[in-house]
């Protein structure tokens, strides 16, 4: 895999953080499932954010951009999330790594040789249908309508390309172009020319 210390200190660094974000964003469409109940739309409660759940693989691959790497930050922030009392326990680490190994796709896909806009939303797509599948049988979304179950995938794959593919690639850019990721693959590629 030819990693180095510093792809590993990265990779520890995103699992760590998104492992917070997770916590927070389980919280946060609890409330939103919540809110949207009494107008029978619980359902899509989670799935208006879910891409918040896949965004460390995306970034972490982004900025390292070597295999593996999606599905290792993916894992350790499962780990983390469900050290801190994750809602969803030890299933959160089943989990993460089909959620990693979608991100994975999207970027095998091109031979691991492109890093852009559409590697990333390629992945984006990858996890949002995988999880939804495994998720589909684990939590019984056959329950619902053909159309409930329709709509919650097209809400999940929406908020997987604005936060899995756009947000984390905007977040990871503007980290490179202010010089903060010049030791990697992606700060190497984008790094802002010195003043003459």
């Amino acid at each position: 895999m030819n990693w180095k210390l510093k792809d590993i200190l990265m990779v520890a660094i995103v699992g760590v953080l998104f492992s917070f974000l997770f916590t927070g964003a389980n919280y946060f469409g609890t409330g939103l499932t919540a809110a949207l109940t009494p107008a029978g739309l619980g359902p899509l409660g989670y799935q208006i954010i879910y891409g918040m759940w896949f965004m460390a693989a995306t970034f972490a691959t982004y900025i390292i951009q070597k295999k593996g790497v999606g599905i290792i930050a993916e894992m350790l922030a499962a780990v983390i999330e469900v050290i801190m009392g994750g809602m969803f326990g030890p299933m959160t680490l089943v989990s993460g790594f089909i959620q990693g190994f979608g991100c994975e796709l999207g970027f095998i896909v091109t031979g691991y040789k492109i890093f852009n806009m559409f590697s990333m939303i390629l992945g984006s797509i990858f996890c949002s249908v995988l999880s939804f599948i495994f998720e589909y049988f684990v939590y019984g979304y056959g329950a619902y309508s053909t159309v409930m179950i329709i709509v919650m995938l097209i809400v999940r794959t929406i908020s997987s390309i604005f936060f899995t593919g756009i947000v984390s690639k905007l977040i990871a850019d503007g980290l490179a172009k202010a010089g903060v990721l010049r030791s990697y693959a992606l700060g190497m590629k984008q790094s802002v020319p010195k003043e003459q």
